[in-house]
Parts: structure tokens; C-alpha cells; sequence
């Protein structure tokens, strides 16, 4: 087991193993920790600063050492988020830029030289009254009264090890995810009792995700990370559940949704016009299945030299998709009406190297746009929706094509827009983990577009090898200046 002082101390992508539960979570941590010490159970008042680059604005927050993690939207346009070194929760009132912190009570203060943080808190909600967020390294699930700073616990210890992800329950309980607990959620009633759900049938599969579409459907993101008996390495895949809230007691059977497709570690789903849209968090993809039509689609992302992109939180809202990249170190956007995905970066400039990761876990959706924290970035974002870059792709046709093995043709790309700077261009598709062509050959006939502005088409030749296996490929031609990748989709049956 990596220990977290060490994980500090270099750069890492690793496994984290926590007391036998083996999540797969990859970070590229700072070389320089720095701690700036809150006392416990304090409220601490300031105000942050934000800057804006292309479509991002950043708060950033007090301190180098806030490690802010877990994020919802509060009704009013604020922002609530978890600081895992504080430890405890803060409220962003971003109109005027006020942060006011709410420091749990009973935690050790980080000290220098690691500046270690006692908490991991990847589930935040508000219910009850009280901001909630999980504590998964103690066990506990902590509501904050915003009115007067109290704060009450929950210990999860002897019933549900390990909380991950919080939801508010149709039922008007709320409920959590369990890392070590076997087949089970964790269900909170407003007088602070617990009880859990057990969950039959799913096998080796452990909770991640949990999410309510209404009172009669939800979905479960489960991942398989036992090992593999013949590798000896990490099985590594996953299901998502369906199950029906209204029928639950002591214990459910959700259903598998999507058959036997492979699913690689699933640690997000969400649900939007009748489809699930699920992060992957291993390959450069995201799916979808589509309920009417029973099949899944596998929406490759530009592609990242270093490593895979590494979708983790999905969220859909009608025909957009949002989905945070964290080792390309980006926010993505999926329109599925049009066909294109925007993904900007995090930082600017944008990371080129693993050193510029900064470690953004989690998204949530808010009014007009979306909001996300990175960890070791130290700030809070936000993507408007309606942000537009100035230029765009969309296939020339009908963005469907028939093409049969060991044959070529030519397809055209619209480019929207203006560019005062070149533009790359580069392809990927929903062949393989990382989402670079293989047996698809996909060859633009230019690799950079000067600067300009539209109309200009662009011509990319397309060929299948002889060795193809017949099935439905999603290509992907991406342009960029280099802080925004603009991609329009291409749906090819190889026959």
C-alpha cells in the first residue's frame, strides 16, 4: 500500500488500497505540500478572487492547502464543496465572490512537513437542512448547520465501511454508497439512524454511484476490482444497476442494464432522455444506451500523449453531457443532438506534461453551466453553457456512413467559425482503451488549418483493414489551438 506520505512526496498513478478496498484512483500530487492550519470546528469568513479564461472561471481559494473535493449547487446559484484538508465542507456565494469554511469538529489540524489531510470526502448533498459529506477515511458522514456552524456525525463504522457517494433519496432519506461493505448502500433517516440495504446478485461488484432519476427508478454504478486470477492484476470492469426505489427493504435485487457489454471501471452514470451516459475511469471513452433501441454507443475523447483521459463523473442535461477528463486535465461537454464534444482545458496555460494534472474529482451541474473543484489546483470552476470558442466542426453529411473491409473513401468536415491561430488536427475512435485509431485508418488531409475563418472544408480519407471486425465504430475528428479541443462525431458500420 502506497502510504499518503509518500503519495505526497512524488508523483504518482497508482492504486490506493484503503483497508482492502481497492479503488482505483489516480492522482499527480504536488512535490511542495503546504498546510495552512484551521482550527477545528471553526467558521472562517473571506473572500476569493476569481479569473476567467476562455470558458473557465476559477475562485481560487485561500490557501494552497484546502484539497477541495466533493461539490453540489445549492437552489440560490451558490456552491457548497468539501475541503479534505480542512477538514470539513465551504459555501462559495459566487455573485460576490464570499467563501465562508465550516471546520468539523474533533479532526487533527495538518502539520508540516507532509501537511497530511485526514479526510477523503468524494460525496457531497445537501438534506435535512444540513450540508452532508462523506468522510471515507473515518467512517462518518457529517451534516453542517449552515445557521450556527454545528455539526452532527454520523458513524458509518459497524454497518457501512467506507461512505463514497451521497444521493437524496426519493423517500426523503439519504443514501450512500459503501466501499467495504459487500453488496450493500447505506440509507440515513432524518432522525440520524442507519440502516442498510443489501444488494443480491451483483457478485464481486462494489457500489460506487448511486443516483435517483424519480421515485420508481435509479441506477448504480458497480465496479469488479478483485483480481484476476489467471494476471493476477485488477479485474477491472463493472455494471450498472437498475432498481426501483419504491420497492426497497432490507434488501433489493437490482437488474444489470446493457447485458453483457464489457464496462470498463464505471464509476459514474447518469440518466437523460432515456439513456444512461457513463464515465469510464481507465479509458479514453464515454457510453451510452439508449433504452429504445437497446445498444451502446462508445463516444471516444481527443486523445492525451501521456496517459488516457480518464473520465470520472458523468452528469446529463437533455442532450448535454458533462464529464470531467482527470488526466487529460479537462472539462468535457457531449452534445448528443449535434453530434460534436468541446473539451477545454483546466488551466492556463493547458497541462502538457503529467506535472500540469491538477486533479479535478468532481463536477455537478448547475444553473447555466457546470461547477467543478480541483484538488491540487486549489480552485473551484465554473463552464457556462451557453460559453461558445469561435469556431467549430460538424460533419458534412449526415454523420453516418456505411463502409465495407478493406475499403477507402473521402468524408467532409465543416469548419464554423474563425481562428486567429492555427488549428491542430487530429482523430481518434472507439476502437480501443485509448481511443487511437488502429484497424480504422483515419488520415486528415491536412494535419494544422491556418488561421482563418469559414467556410473551410475539411477532408479526412477513411479505410478499414481487411482484418476489421464488422460492428458500428464512433471516429472522432478534433481541432485545437491548444487550450480548447472542438470534435465532431462520425458513426461508421463496417460491413
Amino acid at each position: 500500500m502506497l502510504t499518503r506520505s509518500a503519495a505526497l512526496a512524488v508523483a504518482v498513478l497508482a492504486i490506493v488500497l484503503v483497508s482492502g478496498f481497492a479503488f482505483y484512483y489516480g492522482s499527480y500530487l504536488p512535490s511542495q505540500p503546504q498546510c495552512d492550519p484551521v482550527a477545528p470546528g471553526s467558521v472562517l469568513r473571506s473572500q476569493v478572487t476569481s479569473t476567467t479564461f476562455g470558458g473557465v472561471t476559477e475562485y481560487k481559494l485561500p490557501s494552497q492547502g484546502r484539497w477541495p473535493n466533493a461539490i453540489a449547487t445549492a437552489p440560490d446559484g451558490s456552491v457548497w464543496f468539501a475541503e479534505e484538508e480542512v477538514p470539513g465542507v465551504a459555501h462559495l456565494y459566487p455573485i460576490n465572490g464570499t467563501l465562508v469554511e465550516y471546520a468539523w469538529p474533533g479532526y487533527p489540524v495538518p502539520k508540516a512537513p507532509d501537511c497530511l489531510y485526514s479526510a477523503s470526502s468524494s460525496g457531497l448533498a445537501l438534506w435535512d437542512g444540513r450540508v452532508w459529506a462523506a468522510d471515507e477515511f473515518n467512517n462518518a458522514i457529517l451534516g453542517v448547520n449552515p445557521a450556527d456552524g454545528s455539526t452532527v456525525r454520523v458513524n458509518t463504522t459497524s454497518a457501512a465501511q467506507f461512505p463514497y457517494w451521497l444521493a437524496v433519496g426519493p423517500d426523503g432519506n439519504l443514501w450512500f454508497t459503501s466501499d467495504n461493505t459487500p453488496g450493500a448502500l447505506g440509507r440515513i433517516f432524518p432522525n440520524l439512524t442507519l440502516s442498510v440495504v443489501r444488494l443480491q446478485g451483483i457478485g464481486a461488484d462494489e457500489p460506487i454511484q448511486l443516483t435517483f432519476v424519480n421515485s420508481s427508478l435509479a441506477f448504480i454504478a458497480a465496479l469488479n476490482e478483485q483480481e484476476n486470477a489467471t494476471t493476477k492484476g485488477c479485474v477491472c470492469t463493472g455494471h450498472i444497476y437498475a432498481f426501483d426505489p419504491s420497492e426497497v427493504s432490507s434488501s433489493i435485487t437490482p437488474v444489470v442494464v446493457g447485458g453483457n457489454y464489457t464496462l470498463q471501471l464505471p464509476t459514474s452514470v447518469s440518466f437523460s432522455d432515456g439513456r444512461i451516459w457513463v464515465a469510464q475511469h481507465g479509458p479514453s471513452s464515454v457510453l451510452s444506451y439508449d433504452f429504445a433501441t437497446g445498444q451502446w454507443t462508445k463516444y471516444p475523447t481527443s486523445t492525451v500523449p501521456w496517459s488516457t483521459s480518464l473520465p470520472l463523473v458523468i452528469a446529463a442535461n437533455g442532450s448535454q453531457v458533462w464529464f470531467n477528463e482527470h488526466y487529460a486535465n479537462k472539462i468535457a461537454m457531449l452534445d448528443s443532438n449535434a453530434g460534436t464534444l468541446t473539451e477545454l482545458s483546466e488551466s492556463n496555460p493547458p497541462a502538457s506534461s503529467p506535472a500540469g494534472i491538477q486533479n479535478d474529482e468532481a463536477i455537478s451541474l448547475g444553473a447555466g453551466g457546470l461547477w467543478f473543484t480541483s484538488e491540487t489546483g486549489n480552485y473551484v470552476g465554473f463552464i457556462s453553457s451557453s460559453y461558445m470558442p469561435g469556431f467549430g466542426i460538424a460533419s458534412a453529411g449526415n454523420g453516418t456512413l456505411s463502409l465495407p473491409r478493406g475499403a477507402g473513401t473521402s468524408v467532409a468536415f465543416r469548419v464554423s467559425g474563425s481562428w486567429p491561430t492555427a488549428l491542430a488536427v487530429n482523430a481518434s475512435d472507439s476502437e480501443g482503451y485509448t481511443s487511437v485509431p488502429n484497424l480504422l485508418h483515419i488520415a486528415p488531409v491536412v494535419s494544422s488549418i491556418p488561421a482563418g475563418s469559414a467556410p473551410y472544408t475539411l477532408e479526412v480519407s477513411l479505410s478499414a483493414a481487411q482484418t476489421t471486425p464488422a460492428g458500428r465504430y464512433v471516429v472522432a475528428v478534433t481541432l485545437t489551438e491548444g487550450g480548447v479541443q472542438q470534435t465532431a462525431y462520425l458513426f461508421v458500420d463496417v460491413t
